[in-house]
């Protein structure tokens, strides 16, 4: 099977696990538009475990396949990750739209920097040899960061992304929650800057958002905060050529699941019909 053609923009939601594949299908197939599911492949299971999934997914999703999310990466050697990778493509291959070779790369827990360089070097060199496409999720932490030993995605990437990676990139994205940033909402034009640095670093990428959400599943305290979150990061008008949306609200798997009485299906369904009328899907 061959990755499937995929436009602009991406309507984004994140899926941590597979339990209750049934529900998130049917949640897939009622989005009003073709969604882009993210899938985050847990540490300890091999590719087979996923492969059913997938192949469900296909046929009504999108599919991008997280490599080894943020928390787990420093528990993965950068000999351990290139097998991982290797059977991963092995076994899934052209039925994953998109490969995440990299989660929130800049965070300061995911050990020291050149270790984090090596793995994502080592994966993205995989992933590009199979001829599939790539993405690298950064971690914005401007206004909040960890001082000197977290560096921003800019200077990150600057310092610990090869000029061959950042050319060769398909998909450059950030990944940002707001409550581990003291609450910071920033503006559509504020937003606006920060891709367009990013783009002069990756010029051959297109950018968006890898992760939005609550640091914890919505209840009935949260759920006004979370629908706002929603709302305003998928309906953002950034008007750059080169940026598609995404977003891949993290907890949909738990939010959004059976999608007739969960808390926040409906407000991520009107949010991908924001986002469409804002970024205009390409023709």
């Amino acid at each position: 099977m061959s990755p499937q053609r995929l436009p602009g923009p991406l309507y984004g939601v994140t899926v941590d696990g597979i339990d209750n594949l049934g529900q998130v299908l049917d949640a897939l197939r009622a989005m009003p538009q073709r969604p882009t599911t993210r899938i985050v492949f847990d540490r300890q299971q091999s590719p087979g475990y996923y492969a059913s999934a997938v192949g469900a997914m296909h046929p009504v999703s999108y599919v991008m396949g997280e490599l080894l999310d943020s928390s787990d990466a420093s528990r993965v050697s950068t000999t351990a990750l290139r097998r991982r990778v290797d059977a991963y493509l092995a076994a899934l291959g052209g039925r994953i739209d998109v490969w995440e070779i990299g989660n929130e790369v800049n965070g300061n827990w995911l050990g020291p920097y050149p270790e984090v360089e090596a793995k994502l070097v080592t994966a993205y060199d995989a992933v590009s040899a199979a001829r599939r496409r790539t993405a690298l999720t950064l971690y914005y932490n401007v206004g909040c960061g960890d001082g000197a030993s977290e560096l921003d995605p800019l200077s990150f990437s600057r310092r610990f992304v090869p000029a061959r990676v950042r050319d060769g990139l398909n998909f450059v994205l950030l990944s940002y929650y707001e409550q581990n940033c003291r609450g910071l909402r920033p503006s559509a034009s504020a937003w606006t800057s920060y891709f367009a640095a990013l783009h002069r670093l990756y010029p051959n990428a297109r950018l968006g958002f890898g992760e939005v959400g609550l640091t914890e599943p919505a209840r009935w305290s949260t759920l006004g905060y979370a629908e706002g979150m929603i709302r305003y990061y998928y309906g953002l008008a950034i008007r750059l050529p080169y940026y598609v949306g995404g977003y891949f609200w993290w907890y949909c798997d738990e939010d959004c699941v059976p999608y007739r009485s969960a808390p926040l299906f409906a407000a991520v369904r009107r949010a991908l019909r924001s986002e469409a009328a804002t970024l205009r899907p390409e023709r």
